[in-house]
C-alpha cells in the first residue's frame, strides 16, 4: 500500500484482543485446574489425606470457591474418572462392529491400551492407595467395564469360569501400570498389550 507521503507502508487491521471469556468458561476452566490439583494432591499426600481446603490453598482460592464446583472429594473423583469411562462407552460400539473374533479382540485390546496408558496418574493414585479403590471402581463403573471385556474377549457366549477369572484377575492391571510407570511409553504399550492378549487367549 501506498501512503499519503509515497512510502511504502502495511495495512494494519483491528486490534485482535481476545473476547472475554463467558461465565461458562470460565467455570469450565476453573473445574479442569480443580481436577489438576487435586489428581496431584491425592498422589503427594493421599485421598484421605486431601481436604477441599488443601485444594482451594493451593489454588489460592477459598474453599467456598472450590466448593461452588465440587460438593466433595467423590465428586472430583467422579470427574477425574469421567475420561476412562467415556473411552469405553465410544470403544464398546466399534468393538461390536467387529467382522471377525480377531478384528474383535485386536479393536478391544488396541483401545483399551490407549485407555491405560493416557490415564497412568489415575492409575498411580489407585495402585498406591488401596483403600481407596472401592471408591475408584464405583467412579469407573468397573462392574460394567468387565462386562464389556468379557463380550470384547470372548464374545456373546457364556465365558468358561477360567475366561471370567481372568478377566476379574486384570483389575491388578493398574498397580502394573503404576509399577512400570518409569518405562519408555513404547515399552509400557507393549507390555500392557501381551497380557492382554493372555487374557484373551484363556479358554
Amino acid at each position: 500500500m501506498v501512503g499519503t507521503s509515497g512510502r511504502i507502508g502495511t495495512v494494519t487491521g483491528p486490534s485482535s484482543t481476545p473476547a472475554p471469556l463467558s461465565r461458562a468458561e470460565r467455570a469450565q476452566l476453573t473445574r479442569a485446574q480443580i481436577l489438576k490439583v487435586a489428581l496431584s494432591l491425592f498422589a503427594d499426600k493421599g485421598y484421605d489425606a486431601t481436604s477441599l481446603q488443601d485444594i482451594a490453598d493451593e489454588m489460592n482460592l477459598t474453599k467456598q470457591a472450590v466448593f461452588y464446583h465440587y460438593k466433595g472429594k467423590a465428586e472430583i473423583l467422579r470427574d477425574l474418572a469421567l475420561p476412562a469411562r467415556q473411552a469405553m462407552v465410544e470403544l464398546m460400539p466399534r468393538v461390536r462392529a467387529a467382522r471377525t473374533a480377531t478384528e474383535r479382540v485386536d479393536t478391544l485390546i488396541n483401545g483399551m491400551v490407549d485407555l491405560l496408558i493416557s490415564r497412568r496418574d489415575v492409575m498411580r493414585i489407585v495402585a498406591q492407595q488401596p483403600a481407596l479403590r472401592e471408591d475408584v471402581h464405583a467412579a469407573l463403573n468397573i462392574d460394567q467395564m468387565t462386562e464389556n471385556l468379557l463380550e470384547g474377549f470372548f464374545g456373546t457366549r457364556t465365558p468358561t469360569p477360567d475366561q471370567r477369572f481372568a478377566v476379574y484377575s486384570s483389575a491388578a492391571l493398574s498397580r502394573g501400570v503404576w509399577a512400570l510407570g518409569d518405562a519408555p511409553e513404547d515399552v509400557l504399550r507393549g507390555v500392557v498389550e501381551r497380557a492382554l492378549r493372555r487374557i484373551a487367549s484363556v479358554h
